[in-house]
Parts: C-alpha cells; structure tokens; sequence
C-alpha cells in the first residue's frame, strides 16, 4: 500500500482555503422549507449560482449563515444522501445549533465538554449516533479542537482513502463517532512527523485516487 511519505511533497504544497465548491444553486436549496429560509438565501446567494471555498466558509461571522454554508459547501445539493428530510430537519433547529455552535467555536473541548457536545447534538435528527460527517464538516469549519487535535472532517471518501495507506492500517476507518478520535490523534501524528499540517493531509486523502 501506499504511504503518506511518498506523496508528502504534493501534501505541502495543497492550499486548503482555496479547495472550492461549485454549482451550489439557489433553486436547489430553496425547495428546502424553514423558518429563515428567505432571509438567509438572501444573504448567502448573491447570484443564482455560487462557489464556496473552505476560506469563505471560514470567514463567515453570523452562526446561522455559517451552519447553512457548511451545508451547502460540504453538500452541493440537498438531496439524494443525506435525503431532503436530513437537511429540513437540520435548517428547522437553526436555533438550538446555534446556541451549540456559539458556545463551542474556537474551543478546545475535553473529554466532558465532547461528550456533552455530540449528546446535545443528538437531538437533531441528521446529527444523530449514526455518522460523523455532517457533524465533523461543522466541528471544522467552526474551529472546534478535541482534547488539544484540530476537528477535521471525516466523511465516507476520506474514511475509504485511510484505508488505502499504510500509515493508517489496523484499523477499518468508517465515517462512525467511534473511529473520529483515533482519526484525529494519527492525523495529527503524521503532520507533526511530516511537517505539514493535519487540514492538507485531510484535503489530500479526500483527492486522492488511486
């Protein structure tokens, strides 16, 4: 299999702020229906059709604007998987995330403060026990730490590339809470062993094709 160290000069040269989604239509997320929908729409959709990139994501300061940004950057559409219902749900309990996010952003948070986090966040259907990558895109974008390790995201393509390397082997990596902390503690690893940072090694697992 393939090791980190072998792509390692690609790995330091990858601008993550730059990583750039497109095709983000308004028409798409109108069909979504929730309380703010208008008001934020108007806010984030300049045009009919934007781009996001991780920094624009990044940048932005009001909370609700952030949460549907994260959606739609790390979603495109809302539909298919997660289905229409997820992202409805989501959008519907605008409030109370940002009252989580508001609390948590730029936070290191330690074992106690994690669990109370993805409990609260348990309430919200779509950001349930069952998966880890809607919750880690908004752990990311808002600058959450766990337990002094950079919140990175982990969905089911990255989750597919740790597989494929032998920097990650011993472990069948899946988009699940259980494998989130290991994650995070190895990505972390091989930045510092690498001298790159742990967000280019995430960008780079996410692109990679075999």
């Amino acid at each position: 299999m393939p090791t980190i160290a072998q792509h390692i000069e690609e790995i330091r040269n990858i601008d993550v702020g730059n990583h750039t989604i497109d095709k983000i239509r308004k028409r798409n997320w109108d069909a979504l229906n929730y309380p703010e929908k208008d008001a934020l729409h108007r806010a984030i959709f300049t045009t009919d059709e934007i781009t996001l990139s991780r920094a624009e994501v990044k940048a932005e300061t009001d909370v609700k604007t952030k949460i549907m940004k994260v959606l739609m950057w790390g979603y495109q559409t809302p539909s298919g998987r997660p289905p229409k219902a997820t992202f409805e749900n989501i959008a519907n309990h605008l409030t109370e995330l940002e009252a989580i996010f508001s609390r948590i952003q730029n936070q290191n948070l330690n074992a106690a403060q994690k669990r109370d986090t993805f409990a609260n966040l348990q309430t919200v259907r779509g950001l349930g026990p069952g998966g880890i990558a809607t919750n880690s895109k908004l752990f990311y974008f808002f600058n959450v730490s766990f337990e002094g390790k950079k919140c990175l995201i982990l969905d089911s393509v990255v989750a597919s590339k740790l597989n494929l390397f032998d920097d990650f082997a011993g472990t069948e990596w899946k988009a699940v809470p259980k494998c989130y902390s290991s994650y995070l503690n190895r990505m972390d690893e091989l930045a510092e062993i690498h001298h790159v940072s742990s967000e280019q090694l995430e960008k780079f697992l996410f692109t990679y094709q075999a």
